[in-house]
């Protein structure tokens, strides 16, 4: 079992009750990245469904969370032949810190899109650069060390403040970190994580702040094959003190499987 794994096992306590010990590799300075706590809300979702997938899954984040157990109540709002849909709440020290919709079905791993848009032009896992994060650094967030981020030449510059253009956008690629055991056991599971595990796209024009996300919905769209997922991280309007950022994962065969769009606020 991975890291990752252990991390984000439930524990049943009661009906629709969970619990989970939150791993401290899992913050970002106090707070867990919302992207571990998506995936232990989905681990909750999933064990109330008799569908496999979730495919659909929007999050308000209310508070950050810390270490330490995490409640997580999941409420069944729909049972259907195809989609089950359950409205699932995490809290800590009493006071809630995320709710989420999550829409749970099965999706076909053997399915070919029937139309999928242009795949965009990301160089090799070999032509990117691995982040490092304790290189040249007295300390680092344990989050950094989680997950291994590997950044197309373009996005290497831009993050370095050095690129030819200020644009908001990063592309590379994400895995579970190896030095915590490599592929999760089931590859859906990291999915929560990946589309929020990236540093902030504002980070492209010279923010490394902490920026807070208050939405973030995502969508499953294939069951990815083990390996690196390559990303597009973007922005599309950066203003008063708010920024949207949109991620695409593909896995290594081309198969877009993942889709995430978010509202946070400006690095702080």
């Amino acid at each position: 079992m991975t890291r990752f794994d252990s991390a984000t096992a439930i524990t049943a306590a009661g009906p629709g009750s969970y619990t989970a010990d939150l791993d401290a590799g899992y913050l970002i300075g106090d707070a867990m990245n919302g992207g571990y706590l998506m995936a232990i809300m989905q681990a909750a979702a999933l064990a109330e469904s008799s569908h496999p997938h979730a495919v659909s899954s929007a999050f308000h984040f209310l508070r950050p969370a810390g270490e330490g157990r995490l409640h997580v109540e999941a409420t069944t709002l729909k049972t259907g032949r195809r989609v089950t849909t359950l409205q699932v709440a995490a809290a800590q020290h009493g006071a809630q810190l995320v709710v989420a919709t999550i829409s749970c079905a099965e999706v076909d791993a053997a399915a070919v899109p029937d139309y999928q848009a242009p795949f965009p032009s990301i160089p090799t896992l070999d032509q990117c650069y691995r982040y490092e994060p304790r290189s040249g650094q007295d300390s680092v967030p344990a989050f950094s060390e989680r997950v291994d981020q590997f950044y197309t030449p373009t996005t290497w510059e831009r993050l370095r403040g050095r690129g030819a253009e200020r644009v908001p956008e990063l592309a590379g690629y994400v895995q579970p970190s190896e030095r915590d055991g490599g592929a999760t056991e089931d590859p859906c599971g990291f999915l929560p994580l990946a589309v929020d595990a990236l540093p902030p796209v504002v980070a492209a024009l010279g923010s490394w702040r902490w920026s807070p996300t208050v939405e973030l919905t995502w969508h499953m769209r294939a069951v990815p094959e083990p390996g690196p997922l390559m990303f597009l991280a973007r922005a599309e309007v950066i203003s008063d003190g708010w920024f949207d950022e949109t991620v695409d994962l593909w896995d290594g065969k081309g198969t877009l499987v993942a889709q995430s769009r978010q509202l946070a606020r400006s690095g702080r």
